[in-house]
């Protein structure tokens, strides 16, 4: 240790110059002086004041990761016990449910809550289940059908279209299998070539469906049909689509189709764009649904009414169905009653086939009844909860149905058991760090210091130099004070403490850790109750969990602008965040090597100056020794 602190002001301080050569001038050549040491000596004291500048900036670096090595621990304590997305999180009321529900029966699930105690329920019998009233419209889209009508076309006209689509293909697509349609010489010679007629073509197109897309059970996937004497295409409860095969978009128009029709609506196309079987009239729609008002035009898409109206106070939801092509309007709530009640002002709901004259069809709300405990109830819903249990009723039965409510508080005493281990090395590693003694002997080594050791010596080295370096930190002592405070508090005034719990201090010289009674946390989770136990730690800012996510989210939260951040991160920054770089620390590392590039230049030319000054000395006395050489010379000779 001796051996290299003697270095720091000598050797150690040539770092700063390193990059100063020594044959700047004339080195001595003619005085005979150690020019290089002189000038060293001279330069020393900026040489020092240089080394020291960079091991400060160097223990920075160090204590920057310290002090993220301790936000990394924080935030790993966070995510474990304080974080919504984990199994383990002491501050979701869901944590403290220590009865837990179970059936054998297939005519209910259960799931019990904090509020559940240990016991049983019987749902004797389960007479009906709860219905929301609901509107069905009939079908809605006009169907994938040609825009003109063949029933018009003489028998010339067929013939034309045949062999305006020989030897043509088109894309069909059915629930998103694509298939090349071509209209060969088989097809051409079922229509009947020239000589076709309009059972001959439909005949024709029914047979190329079937050798496409197949039949089921001796039916046609596929229909080719004549709808209102136009030519259609459907698959039932499937999506059909047609398209352009190679951008031959004339094959389709021969056809009175367009690339990319369906039949089926599209729920993003504007009202003036949907294939309707009863076509829309009109540029504005106004309608309402239990006395709440809505109002449209002809740009809006089908998929934002629906949005609309699902996010609005009517109590209802809106969906399409392309499986039966249908719209439905259904109540949020159960039981019997008008739910929904529906004004069209400007025929909307009529377009929608939504209205009984276009053969919507309703089926009524219901209220689901049951017998619980021997006793009748009525809930407006399958889902409801009776004595803190959570029942979702699955079919109607006349046997009973049996939930056994178990207290197990196995799962509970393993997540606080472990709590507290975890929260004991937390603490236990910042309170060392901060009563850590650094020794003042071990400083950052400098480049020529480490050129001189092995590998191992400066890891060594290194290890003593980084002890302390958080030693009695405000920041750190402010952290754990807040933490160590709460641990012996009550969540509610008046309510229990982990005291209660079998949880205690561990005692003054184990500097904050807690000590467990497995026995009397065992008897606290036996008999008391789970609600005092999550007001322990989850009651709104006061709850020991709650508390501790807020202080830990103070020291270390990353997001938000400078300033606003926690106070370790303003401090020393987050890797991988904005505050990597601005942080108080990074700002002063950044400032420092600035100031020693500032130094370093100064060096140089203080370096150049000296050696400027010993080389005209050598040039002088080289001079005078030559004008001596010359008068002894001269003297000499006469």
């Amino acid at each position: 240790m001796a051996t290299i602190s003697s270095l720091s002001s000598s050797s150690s301080s040539t770092k700063a110059s390193s990059s100063l050569s020594t044959s700047t001038g004339i080195g001595g050549l003619v005085s005979g002086l150690d020019t290089d040491t002189i000038v060293d000596g001279l330069t020393l004291a900026s040489r020092t004041k240089i080394s020291k500048a960079q091991q400060k900036v160097d223990k920075l670096g160090w204590q920057q990761t310290a002090y993220r090595d301790v936000t990394t621990e924080l935030k790993d304590f966070q995510s474990k016990y304080l974080d919504v997305l984990s199994g383990t999180n002491l501050t979701s009321t869901s944590a403290y449910n220590t009865v837990k529900a179970s059936t054998t029966s297939l005519n209910v699930s259960a799931t019990a809550t904090s509020n559940a105690i240990a016991g049983s329920l019987t749902i004797n019998k389960i007479t009906q289940l709860a219905k929301n009233e609901m509107i069905k419209s009939s079908e809605v889209s006009d169907g994938l059908k040609s825009s003109t009508s063949l029933a018009t076309y003489t028998d010339s006209d067929v013939s034309s279209l045949v062999s305006a689509l020989t030897g043509k293909s088109i894309k069909m697509t059915l629930d998103g299998t694509v298939k090349t349609v071509t209209f060969d010489d088989t097809f051409v010679s079922n229509a009947g070539g020239t000589g076709a007629t309009q059972a001959t073509f439909l005949s024709a197109m029914q047979s190329k469906m079937d050798e496409v897309f197949g039949t089921s059970n001796g039916s046609s996937v596929v229909k080719a049909t004549l709808s209102d004497g136009k030519l259609s295409f459907a698959a039932s409860g499937s999506q059909l689509t047609v398209n352009a095969l190679n951008s031959d978009k004339d094959t389709l128009t021969a056809l009175g189709l367009t690339d990319g029709q369906t039949d089926k609506i599209k729920t993003t196309a504007t009202l003036a764009d949907l294939k309707l079987k009863t076509p829309l009239t009109g540029d504005s729609y106004s309608f309402s649904i239990n006395s709440v008002d809505f109002k449209f035009s002809s740009t809006d898409s089908l998929s934002s009414i629906m949005d609309s109206i699902n996010a609005s106070d009517a109590g209802v939801k809106m969906a399409y169905s392309s499986t039966s092509d249908s719209l439905t309007l259904t109540a949020n709530n159960g039981g019997s009653g008008d739910n929904i009640r529906v004004t069209d002002t400007d025929g909307l709901f009529a377009a929608f086939r939504l209205t009984t004259a276009t053969g919507a069809t309703t089926t009524a709300g219901q209220y689901a009844t049951l017998t619980v405990n021997n006793k009748d109830i009525t809930r407006s819903s399958n889902d409801f909860t009776i004595e803190g249990v959570k029942i979702s009723l699955l079919n109607t039965a006349t046997d009973e149905s049996k939930i056994s409510l178990n207290d197990d508080t196995s799962a509970l005493k393993t997540t606080i058991t472990n709590f507290v281990t975890d929260y004991n090395t937390l603490i236990s590693s910042m309170n060392g760090l901060i009563n850590e003694t650094p020794d003042k002997d071990y400083q950052p080594l400098t480049t020529d210091q480490k050129a001189s050791m092995s590998e191992s010596a400066i890891t060594a080295w290194e290890k003593k130099a980084k002890v302390g370096l958080l030693a009695q930190d405000n920041t750190l002592k402010s952290i754990t004070s807040k933490m160590q405070s709460i641990m012996y508090s009550a969540g509610v005034k008046g309510g229990i403490t982990l005291y209660n719990m079998g949880i205690s201090s561990a005692g003054v010289d184990q500097k904050g850790k807690l000590t467990i009674d497995s026995n009397k946390l065992d008897t606290a989770l036996s008999t008391l109750s789970s609600s005092s136990i999550k007001a322990l730690f989850t009651t709104g800012t006061t709850g020991i969990a709650n508390q501790l996510d807020s202080i830990i989210t103070g020291a270390i939260k990353t997001s938000g602008v400078e300033g606003s951040r926690g106070t370790l991160v303003e401090l020393a920054g987050y890797a991988n965040t904005t505050s990597d770089t601005q942080n108080s620390i990074s700002e002063t590392i950044t400032r420092s090597k600035k100031e020693i590039k500032d130094m370093n230049t100064a060096l140089t030319k203080e370096h150049d100056h000296y050696w400027s000054k010993f080389t005209a000395l050598e040039t002088a006395m080289e001079s005078l020794n030559s004008q001596s050489s010359m008068i002894t010379s001269f003297s000499s000779g006469s």
